[in-house]
C-alpha cells in the first residue's frame, strides 16, 4: 500500500459517471477528480482502499483539448458542477457513454444504440430551483460534495440572475439570527414568480416575522413577486402571500407547493414531455397509466390527447395539488390516487394500453414490476433520472425471469441533458410488449 501523500505521475483514460478522471498507479485504479481523459500529470494520493485509491492533481502537463475554464469562482469548493471544466458537447457526449455502459454493465443490454443526448443551446440559468443549506454564520449555499460544510457563493450561474439576488438579500436580512432557520428552498417559476420555502426549528417566532416584514420591502421580495413559506407542524404553512406557485406547461396551469416535485430545467422539461408524447403515438382513444406523477404535469398533459389517464402518486401533497390542477384547467378524464404506486395497482382491475412511469432515483418498487409484467399493457415509457436504477429495472422488464412471453423490447432510449455541467442525466426509454414489437 502507498503512502498517502505521496506524489506520482498519471494518465487518466476515462471518466467515471459522477465525472471524476480515472487512472491507473502500478496497475491500481485511481480517481482523480478535476482531470479529464488524455491527461497527464502529478497527483497526490489522498485515500487508498484495497481495491482502488484516489488522488488529488498536483499539476496537469498535459492538458485535454476539450478541457475549459470554470466559469464559477466556487467550481473547486462546490463540486456540483463536476464537469464545468470540459467542453460542453464533449459532456453530453460522456453522458452517452455513461448510459450505454450502465445499461450493459447492470442491464445485459448490448443490442440498443443509445440516441445521442439532447443537450441546450444555452446551458446557463436553467435551474428553477435551489436547495440552500446554512452554516452557523447565517451564510447560505450548497453542500460542499460528499461534507455537510457549506460554500456560499455570490453568482450560482445555474440560476436565474433574479434568484441569486433573493439569495443575497435573505442572508443580508436575516444576518446570523434565527439560527433554528437551516434550510431554504427558492423556487421559481417560468413567467418569473417566486417562493421561498424556509425550514428549521423556529422557537422565536416574533423575531421571524420582524426579519420577513422587512424583507417584504425589498423589490425583490415584493408580495407581487415572491412568497415566503414557513412550515407549521407537518401540514400548514404560515408567511406572506400565495403557498405555492402557478407554472404553465403546453398551455396548461399547473399549482406548484413549496415542497411538490418539479423538474427543474423549463427547457429541457418541455422537450421531455415532447418525447414522452412522441413515444405515446396518442389517437385520443387510449387509456393510460401515470405512475409516481407528482402534481400531474405528465399526466395532465397525456390526458389532452388520449381517453382516460390514471395517475398514482404516494406524496399526499402533491396529489391535493394534481387533483386542483386538473380542475383548473377543466380536464374532466382523469383520476389521482394517493398511496404508494405498489399498494395501488393492487385494487386496479383493468389493463391499460400505455403506462408511463417517472420514478424516483430509487427506482420503481419490484412489486411494480411484477405487476406490469402480469398485465402487459402495449407500451411502458419509461423515465428516469439515476441510470443505474433504470438498468436494473429494464433487466427485469425485458427478460421476466428468464421467460420469454409477455417480457418487454426496448424500441428506444433517448436521453435528456436535464442537468448540464453535472454529472447526472435524464433518460427516457420506449419498450413495447415483445409480441408487439415494432407496432
Amino acid at each position: 500500500m502507498k503512502d498517502l501523500q505521496s506524489i506520482h505521475e498519471i494518465e487518466i483514460v476515462r471518466l467515471a459517471s459522477d465525472g471524476t478522471g480515472v487512472g491507473y498507479i502500478d496497475g491500481k485504479t485511481t480517481f482523480v477528480t478535476g482531470m479529464l481523459p488524455g491527461e497527464k500529470g502529478k497527483v497526490k494520493l489522498v485515500e487508498s482502499k484495497s481495491t482502488y485509491q484516489r488522488a488529488e492533481p498536483i499539476e496537469i502537463s498535459h492538458p485535454s483539448s476539450e478541457r475549459v475554464s470554470p466559469r464559477c469562482p466556487v467550481f473547486t469548493q462546490c463540486g456540483g458542477c463536476s464537469l464545468q471544466h470540459m467542453n460542453y458537447e464533449h459532456t453530453l457526449e460522456w453522458k452517452r457513454k455513461w448510459v450505454t455502459d450502465t445499461l450493459q454493465r447492470i442491464g445485459g443490454i448490448q443490442d440498443i444504440e443509445v440516441e445521442p443526448v439532447i443537450g441546450m443551446t444555452k446551458p446557463w440559468r436553467y435551474r428553477n430551483k435551489a436547495v440552500l443549506h446554512r452554516d452557523a454564520q447565517g451564510r447560505f449555499g450548497y453542500h460542499r460534495e460528499k461534507t455537510n460544510e457549506v460554500v456560499s457563493f455570490t453568482d450560482c450561474l445555474l440560476l436565474s440572475t433574479s434568484m441569486n439576488k433573493k439569495i443575497k438579500k435573505l442572508q443580508e436580512g436575516m444576518g446570523s439570527c434565527c439560527s433554528g432557520i437551516t434550510t431554504a428552498t427558492f423556487r421559481q417559476s417560468n413567467r418569473g414568480k417566486a417562493l421561498v420555502l424556509l425550514d428549521g426549528n423556529v422557537k422565536n417566532t416574533g423575531e421571524l416575522e420582524k426579519k420577513i416584514k422587512a424583507l417584504r420591502q425589498e423589490p425583490e421580495f415584493s408580495p407581487s413577486v415572491c412568497s415566503v413559506s414557513i412550515p407549521k407542524g407537518n401540514v400548514d404553512y404560515w408567511g406572506t402571500g400565495p403557498q405555492f406557485l402557478n407554472e404553465h406547461i403546453d398551455d396548461i396551469r399547473f399549482r406548484v407547493s413549496p415542497r411538490a416535485f418539479l423538474q427543474v430545467n423549463p427547457e429541457q422539461t418541455a422537450k421531455l414531455y415532447s418525447l414522452v408524447l412522441n413515444f405515446a403515438q396518442l389517437t385520443g382513444k387510449e387509456e393510460l397509466w401515470d405512475l409516481y406523477c407528482g402534481i400531474g404535469t405528465i399526466t395532465l398533459v397525456l390526458a389532452t390527447r388520449c381517453k382516460k389517464v390514471l395517475g398514482i402518486e404516494e406524496n399526499p401533497h402533491a396529489v391535493k395539488d394534481a387533483i386542483e390542477n386538473a380542475k383548473d384547467n377543466d380536464i374532466t378524464n382523469v383520476q389521482f390516487i394517493q398511496g404508494k404506486v405498489e399498494d395501488k395497482l393492487k385494487a386496479v382491475s383493468h389493463i391499460p394500453d400505455i403506462v408511463v412511469t417517472d420514478p424516483p432515483r430509487a427506482g420503481m418498487n419490484p412489486l411494480v414490476i411484477e405487476k406490469l409484467l402480469e398485465i402487459k399493457p402495449k407500451k411502458i415509457i419509461y423515465v428516469s433520472c439515476n441510470p443505474a436504477t433504470l438498468a436494473r429495472d429494464l433487466k427485469a422488464l425485458t427478460t421476466d425471469d428468464g421467460k420469454e412471453e409477455g417480457a418487454y423490447s426496448i424500441q428506444k432510449v433517448q436521453p435528456v441533458d436535464m442537468f448540464p455541467w453535472t454529472s447526472h442525466v435524464e433518460s427516457i426509454v420506449l419498450m413495447t410488449n415483445s409480441g408487439l414489437k415494432g407496432k
